[in-house]
């Protein structure tokens, strides 16, 4: 097993290098230093208080779907395991490592596993349909614009496949046939697991005024990070319409979901590099923008990462005993 996971983790630093050498390799580095150093740092404020923003959005619809779930856990808990979760990422596939870090802490301290699982799951999956639909709204402009209807269909499948999944949760029929046949069913556990995750789901689509609470925050996130990107670019004194980003920043965000990079470096770069070249920005501009995110997001998530180290060593082990000894 750690073999095969050290020759993933290769597979992907290759797919990143090569990625980043086919990129950068014709774009002159100094012409790229003196764009990048000639930033307007008056956007710089607004983007880190955005950033901010953003993670307090995601721990509070986080907290709604706990407390749906009868899971009571303070505002200020989530958002440092949402931030700690966010410097996993910087190491681990995807949002699988810092998902999996949100998962095991909650359900340390609720004691809960698939309660926890299932919010993270629901917020998760709120959070990819508000951002293809926000995607899907805007491609259309984009395909109007450049007469390209790619630009269309590809969120739309995405859409549609969102759909498909959110059908077959709500039914779960289809989930219990494929554990019948495959007969998983016979492990008892994993039934159990499966009966107490689909209890969780229910419990959320049963409450119409969490879903729709739920559904504003994921639309005011994926907003807000369409708005970092758009400021980034203006930093860079880069300027084109907002609509831009509001197609591309979706497309390029599921695009390095994909578990192919590392951390989607690469695969982040040239999606920047693809899409933002067909709204008029430059080889440059497009390549810086891309550094200046990924520089952004490294420096935002290692924030949790001195958090995670204050968990460990700055509070007292007597302290964390008492605090674990007083939950439920």
């Amino acid at each position: 097993m750690t073999r095969n996971r050290a020759a993933l983790t290769l597979a992907k630093l290759l797919v990143s290098t090569g990625l980043l050498v086919l990129l950068y390799r014709k774009t002159p580095l100094d012409k790229l230093l003196v764009l990048l150093a000639d930033i307007d740092w008056r956007y710089l404020l607004p983007i880190v208080l955005l950033l901010f923003a953003n993670t307090v959005l995601s721990a509070w619809k986080w907290k709604l779907l706990l407390r749906c779930d009868q899971v009571e856990i303070p505002l200020s808990t989530l958002t440092a395991t949402y931030l700690i979760g966010s410097f996993y990422n910087l190491f681990l596939p995807s949002n699988i490592g810092g998902d999996s870090y949100r998962i095991y802490d909650i359900a340390r301290k609720s004691r809960q596993t698939m309660r926890s699982a299932a919010s993270v799951f629901a917020d998760r999956f709120s959070g990819f349909l508000a951002l293809v639909i926000l995607g899907l709204a805007s491609s259309v402009l984009v395909a109007l614009r450049l007469q390209r209807w790619a630009f269309f269909l590809g969120p739309l499948v995405i859409f549609l496949a969102l759909v498909l999944l959110l059908v077959i949760l709500h039914y779960q029929t289809p989930v219990r046939r494929f554990l019948a046949v495959t007969r998983l069913d016979r492990f008892a556990t994993l039934t159990r697991l499966t009966d107490k995750f689909f209890l969780s789901w229910q419990k959320y689509g049963a409450d119409r005024g969490l879903l729709l609470r739920v559904m504003l925050i994921s639309f005011a996130f994926q907003l807000s990070v369409i708005c970092v990107v758009y400021l980034l670019a203006l930093s860079l004194h880069a300027r084109v319409p907002f609509f831009y980003f509001a197609a591309f920043v979706p497309l390029i965000t599921l695009m390095e979901a994909l578990p192919v990079s590392i951390y989607g470096i690469g695969i982040r770069d040239a999606g920047y590099v693809f899409f933002f070249g067909q709204a008029g920005l430059s080889n440059l501009q497009t390549r810086s923008l891309a550094l200046l995110f990924l520089g952004l997001t490294v420096c935002y998530s290692l924030v949790g990462g001195l958090l995670h180290l204050w968990r460990i060593f700055g509070v007292p082990a007597t302290t964390r005993t008492n605090r674990e000894a007083d939950k439920p």
